[in-house]
């Protein structure tokens, strides 16, 4: 997979996500969005959801990507990024 595979894939499933979901934002950051992924590479994403039912939206949003990107996930809430690292990552971060 390349970085424009996976932002064009976000992208043209944000609206399903938002409404089975409750995503607000949701945007591709490491070694994806840097073009510096390896074969063996997870894909980082981070996620801002609107839920009440956090815990079942962040696994249904995790087995909704793993199952259609056929890849690992990284699945990051925004809300939950460490503060040594927040900034690095909210850098390199492409919203879709």
């Amino acid at each position: 997979m390349t970085r424009k595979e996976i932002t064009h894939f976000l992208q043209t499933h944000k609206k399903e996500m938002a409404r089975r979901f409750g995503i607000q934002s949701i945007g591709l950051f490491g070694s994806y969005a840097r073009d510096e992924a390896r074969e063996d590479s997870d894909i980082d994403i981070v996620v801002m959801l609107n839920s009440e039912h956090l815990a079942d939206d962040y696994f249904g949003v995790l087995h909704y990507l793993e199952d259609h990107l056929q890849h690992k996930i990284d699945l990051g809430l925004e809300s939950n990024l460490r503060p040594e690292i927040r900034n690095r990552i909210k850098e390199e971060i492409i919203y879709v």
